[in-house]
């Protein structure tokens, strides 16, 4: 598998985020969230990742949909074997989407069945809370 892509929402039309909540010190780190959310993914629970999107993403796929994509994305790679982080930018867009608070989170990543990739994941900032977005494997 030379390039994995899921691209579930790259290209969503994101809410307005005027008004949003400000980030806070209690406010989760998009890494950490990045992290939290991938848990999901790394147990195969993609109902649940899935659900735990931001509401634009969610509204460009069916649940199903992009449930069946994970699986046949994702399972071939086997388990994780490492994920360190390799960097976070933030940023006031991204391509195809409105301006906004994203982070784009990247991990060198190693799986059972792909000794080396990078996982990317696309956040954006809503109601004072990081939400994925994005999720890419290469």
């Amino acid at each position: 598998m030379a390039w994995l892509v899921i691209a579930f929402s790259l290209l969503i039309s994101a809410p307005a985020l005027a008004g949003a909540a400000p980030v806070t010190s209690m406010t989760m780190s998009p890494d950490d969230r990045a992290k939290q959310w991938m848990t999901l993914i790394d147990d195969q629970n993609y109902a649940d990742a899935y659900q735990q999107m931001g509401a634009a993403a969610r509204g460009k796929i069916a649940s199903d949909a992009w449930t069946q994509k994970m699986h046949g994305a994702r399972d071939p790679l086997g388990a994780v074997s490492s994920r360190t982080l390799k960097d976070v930018k933030m940023t006031k867009t991204l391509p195809g989407l409105r301006d906004g608070q994203y982070a784009t989170v990247r991990y060198d990543s190693a799986f059972a069945h792909k000794a080396a990739g990078v996982e990317t994941v696309n956040l954006v900032l809503e109601n004072g809370a990081w939400s994925v977005i994005g999720y890419f494997i290469n």
